[in-house]
């Protein structure tokens, strides 16, 4: 328990409790503040005999096991022998008590403040209890307050964990992209020269996009189209109407966020894996569904063998959507096409 903590536990425990003994040294000895008795008393004696010393008492039982507490925390730790630590402070919890309450009671008051022997041994048989309870609450206390730490580090290390491998992750895209469109870019290059230029201009700002997005884990729709419509240039510069690609409606999703780079992926996935031409385009479509999804669908027209590297994409993106915790792509695939659904995520900068 925290110091701020105690203080506010002094401010209200203490009367608190005080009330709760009043309470129960009258069910235990009801003849003793019968009508009859209470005629000798005045409402200063009330104050002083009921309230002041019963809030005193309640006071020295839980000041003497905070104060007992603070020291043993720092010379014989819970963690270290707990029971050993139990029996100490109880047993100095009590002695304590009980050393502080046998001086008061030889203390010589009026007669009708006396205390007779039954009372004595019934607040020195509660003392040895709630020293017992206190000692007891006071270890909860210390292992709940651990737990609560130990939760808090768990969480902390697994969002690290979790970042790392979304980190891990997303530097497996730069070289796999690289390779790709450096591919292309060298076939380009013989017969194109003017519009290699213009090539390389685009996929240097792709990079920047792709370098100054790094550390997101969730970008908005509207920056993920921005950087597929640089990216199919490049694609279309080499393969022209032997790719279409079909973008409609999203739009609507200007508060809705995906992971980096996933339509990028999946595009990069249907070329790999199909085979296509003027008269036979692969043809790509991007739609939303039940504001839940983004369906990202192609023909299927497959290679005989898949270029090397061909399944990163897609295991890619599951992984990371799985790290983010926020549903799973579905795969679905026919005879006739093949299609990918996204789910959408809450884009936190909208």
């Amino acid at each position: 328990m925290s110091t701020t903590s105690y203080r506010s536990f002094r401010l209200y425990g203490y009367p608190s409790f005080g009330l709760i003994l009043i309470l129960l040294f009258f069910l235990i000895n009801p003849y003793e503040r019968s009508i009859h008795s209470w005629r000798q008393f005045s409402f200063l004696d009330f104050i002083f005999v009921d309230v002041l010393l019963t809030m005193s008492y309640a006071a020295l039982l839980f000041e003497t096991g905070i104060q007992l507490t603070l020291r043993l925390n720092r010379k014989l730790p819970w963690e270290k022998k707990i029971m050993t630590r139990f029996v100490v402070q109880f047993l100095l919890h009590i002695s304590l008590v009980s050393i502080t309450l046998i001086p008061i009671f030889q203390i010589e008051l009026p007669s009708k403040f006396t205390a007779d022997q039954l009372l004595f041994r019934q607040i020195i048989i509660f003392s040895f209890i709630f020293s017992l309870l206190a000692t007891a609450v006071f270890a909860a206390e210390h292992f709940f307050h651990k737990w609560k730490d130990i939760q808090l580090e768990t969480s902390i290390m697994r969002q690290h964990a979790t970042q790392a491998q979304l980190d891990a992750l997303k530097l497996q895209l730069d070289p796999h992209f690289l390779f790709n469109n450096l591919s292309t870019l060298a076939s380009l290059i013989p017969d194109h020269p003017a519009r290699s230029v213009d090539y390389v201009i685009k996929l240097s700002s792709i990079y920047r996009y792709m370098l100054n997005n790094r550390p997101q884990n969730i970008i908005s729709i509207k920056a993920e189209l921005e950087f597929i419509h640089a990216y199919l240039f490049l694609y279309q510069t080499r393969y022209g109407e032997a790719i279409q690609v079909n973008i409609s409606n999203l739009e609507e999703l200007s508060d809705k966020g995906i992971a980096p780079l996933t339509l990028q992926l999946l595009i990069e996935n249907a070329i790999k894996h199909n085979s296509f031409s003027l008269e036979s385009p692969l043809k790509i479509a991007i739609y939303p569904l039940e504001n839940k999804w983004i369906v990202v669908r192609n023909n299927k027209s497959l290679k005989v063998s898949s270029e090397p590297g061909s399944q990163l994409g897609l295991k890619n993106i599951r992984e990371r959507y799985l790290l983010l915790g926020d549903g799973i792509p579905v795969i679905n695939t026919e005879e006739h096409y093949f299609e990918v659904k996204i789910p959408l995520l809450v884009n936190k900068k909208t």
